[in-house]
């Protein structure tokens, strides 16, 4: 039996989902909150849980400063919002299955109603469940009096428990899997005599008669030295038994009954999208003759959980024997384990390698169904593949990888319009949909199809019947939400360093797609391995390929860009942006050459490899072309961060670039913007550059009065400056401006 982790934890340390609470003043009142879930604690009880009688004038502000810290805190453990203010108190909302003591009350009653019942095996299955949801003792290290006298009450719990789960495994005859175990809880506790009768029933069933013998003595001694009291009559008789040989005889290990386990989570009620993906996975797992592993692959937060689940639950019939659930948070060995202890066996081999054949030859004869998530190490992933046609296997995984042999790849994409459209109406209603269509279809735009953040949007939306469309449009235009954030995090969490900081530094691009290349100057390296780090984040999904073969581009989905962003913030600029900058102008200098102009400025160049710049430039014209936007946006980037060389050398590159293609407008654009930027940074050299260029595109487009004027200006700033090559430009420039503005009778004559 296994059932998905809580996300409110306190069988151990006091934890929301993966984030632990960790100030003492959030830990009591979380505490008190949880162990009265969906019941009102009045205020007076959280008082006199911090401080007891004695209670701060400033206690009340406290508590309210504690409660906003832990709403902030639910946001960021993906939670939502869960506290209320009712009356003079405060109420947590709880489902039934979130808090993990619940679960375990829930799994103790159903493995108590099972040994009723006769049924040792699920009792087991239930009691093992529920005793694996224990991380230490519960509320570990919180601070309050009042709240240690429920963490005995609930610790008596778990001691109960063990005691259930012993009777359970001695009726399946496992006396040689626990005995140990029994001896640990008997040194722990050594005046419970149901521990004590169940050591004294394992080792007499092992042969160790003598040692059970021995552990009624030792337990006989402790109760008359510290109580003065005989044990109780059935402990006694059961000594009496093993004394006269009248005990249960030796017997052999019973083998666990054949266990069908239901592992999988609940499906989602509003599972929209992605129908041929479905289609395909359900034909896939129902022909014999099919791939015996279904990879459902794409972005994080793209659906591929919902996909999986949803195609698991429709064929759960086809697969009687059962259907194994795991998410691959934790190693192969482990999964193994749950799975097989899930599957019945108790003897389970200590080794990875064991666990799996030991696994293949459980479901070689059944027909099982098994689900895996998150799958990173496809290799670890084949000790999961089934051996024979009768199971299958679906795993989900983000990464681009070769596929499993034997596998068939369903690759998921983010939602269109009318699917996000479609999945906000299954979750908030239709009407509500249409009444702010053009919100809506903003907000899947600002999602960038992603349906978890739509669906954490429509759940926003959902809970809160008086926010509009709007309200949730604002709010998504200024950041991501938490659980969109968490899966970024985590496919970043995986990188290589120089990938990691690639990712961070595409961030500060303005283009929507841009070259492989830039990677190389924004992380200072050579072509090949700057290019392992941008493939590091297309395997990760983070970064997406757009065209093939030598119009291959890259480019950030929307939200992979924030996240960027906000990435970008922490990290040291080594002058990334400088040599990116350098290497725009190093290829538009080769642009140049190749089409017949010369290069002009001085800004730093940054020289990429003359393989890269061969295949990048085999039509420079076409180049040009297709990078214009990325340029013009890297002029205006320079000019934002008051980096005026290169901005006005860009600009001049881009001057006779666009020139050749009668591209005017991108001329003047570029160079408006870099005398801008000139002007401001108080750069002559720059202002005079770019007015003489704006005064050379008024020539071309026939405006002699102002190209006159700018160019006389631009000369007389050459001039004091020294420049005597813009100078001598600009003089004939002039030139072709008096020419062409000097009267035909005058040239005749």
């Amino acid at each position: 039996m296994q059932t998905l982790a809580p996300c409110f934890r306190l069988l151990g340390l006091l934890q929301v989902n993966s984030v632990r609470v960790t100030a003492r003043r959030q830990q009591v009142v979380l505490a008190m909150l949880l162990l009265n879930a969906n019941r009102v604690v009045p205020l007076e009880s959280l008082l006199d849980a911090l401080w007891g009688s004695t209670p701060p004038a400033t206690a009340r502000a406290q508590i309210q400063t504690s409660i906003s810290a832990l709403r902030r805190l639910f946001v960021t453990a993906g939670v939502g919002e869960r506290i209320r203010v009712r009356g003079l108190g405060y109420t947590i909302e709880l489902a039934p299955a979130e808090l993990d003591l619940h679960v375990f009350e829930d799994l103790v009653s159903r493995g108590r109603a099972e040994l009723a019942a006769c049924r040792p095996d699920a009792a087991r299955e239930a009691f093992r469940s529920a005793l694996a949801l224990w991380r230490g003792e519960p509320l570990t290290g919180v601070d309050s009096t009042m709240v240690r006298a429920n963490q005995v009450r609930i610790a008596e719990r778990r001691v109960e428990a063990f005691e259930d789960c012993f009777d359970a495994e001695l009726q399946l005859g496992l006396h040689h899997e626990i005995v140990g175990e029994i001896s640990t809880m008997v040194e722990e506790f050594p005046l419970r005599e149901r521990f004590v009768g169940q050591l004294m029933t394992a080792l007499h069933r092992c042969g160790r008669r003598v040692e059970a013998l021995t552990a009624y003595r030792t337990v006989r001694q402790t109760f008359v030295d510290e109580l003065g009291l005989e044990p109780g009559e059935e402990l006694r008789r059961l000594h009496q038994d093993i004394l006269n040989g009248h005990a249960e005889p030796v017997s052999k290990p019973v083998a666990a009954s054949v266990s069908v386990p239901r592992m999988l989570p609940a499906r989602v009620p509003y599972f929209t999208g992605n129908g041929a993906a479905l289609a395909g996975i359900q034909a896939q797992l129902t022909d014999d003759h099919g791939p015996l592993v279904a990879v459902i692959t794409g972005r994080g937060g793209v659906g591929k959980s919902a996909v999986a689940i949803e195609a698991a639950h429709r064929l759960a019939a086809q697969f009687p024997d059962g259907q194994l659930y795991a998410r691959m948070t934790e190693n192969i060995a482990d999964v193994l384990e749950r799975f097989l202890l899930a599957l019945g066996f108790t003897a389970i081999p200590a080794d990875v390698e064991g666990r799996a054949a030991l696994y293949r030859s459980a479901i070689a004869d059944r027909r099982v169904l098994t689900i895996v998530e998150d799958a990173t190490d496809l290799a670890q992933i084949r000790s999961l593949v089934p051996g024979t046609a009768s199971s299958r296997l679906v795993m989900t995984t983000r990464a681009r990888t070769a596929p499993l042999p034997g596998s068939t790849v369903f690759e998921l994409d983010v939602l269109g319009g009318q699917g996000g459209i479609a999945l906000l109406a299954a979750m908030v209603g239709r009407d509500r949909v249409w009444a702010e269509l053009a919100e809506a279809n903003e907000l899947v735009e600002l999602c960038g199809g992603l349906q978890l953040a739509l669906s954490g949007a429509a759940s926003m939306l959902a809970a809160r019947p008086h926010w509009t469309f709007g309200h949730l449009v604002a709010r998504f235009r200024n950041g991501l939400d938490p659980q969109v954030r968490a899966s970024l995090q985590r496919s970043f969490a995986g990188l290589s360093p120089a990938s990691r900081t690639l990712f961070a530094r595409l961030g500060s691009l303005d283009t929507v797609s841009f070259a492989s290349w830039v990677a190389a100057p924004l992380l200072d390296l050579d072509a090949v391995t700057a290019a392992d780090a941008l493939e590091g984040l297309v395997d990760a999904r983070l970064v997406d390929v757009v065209g093939a073969g030598i119009a291959t581009r890259y480019r950030l989905h929307r939200l992979a860009r924030i996240h960027a962003r906000e990435l970008l913030a922490a990290q040291d600029n080594d002058g990334y942006l400088a040599r990116l900058f350098g290497a725009w102008l190093a290829l538009t200098d080769e642009a140049r050459l190749r089409q017949g102009f010369g290069t002009r400025g001085d800004a730093s160049r940054w020289p990429l490899a003359d393989s890269v710049v061969n295949a990048v430039l085999t039509d420079p014209a076409g180049w040009y072309a297709q990078e214009r936007v990325a340029l013009l946006a890297m002029v205006r980037h320079a000019a934002a961060i008051d980096a005026v060389e290169h901005c006005w050398n860009l600009a001049v590159a881009i001057a006779d670039l666009a020139g050749a293609q009668r591209m005017f407008g991108d001329w003047r654009d570029s160079n408006e913007c870099a005398l801008r930027a000139a002007l401001r940074a108080g750069d002559r050299l720059g202002e005079a550059a770019t007015q003489y260029l704006l005064g050379e595109l008024d020539l071309r487009e026939h405006r002699y009065g102002e190209a006159s004027a700018r160019i006389s200006l631009a000369l007389g700033m050459f001039d004091r400056l020294g420049e005597i090559g813009w100078q001598e430009l600009a003089e004939r420039s002039l030139a072709v401006v008096d020419w062409a503005t000097t009267p035909r009778q005058a040239l005749a004559g």
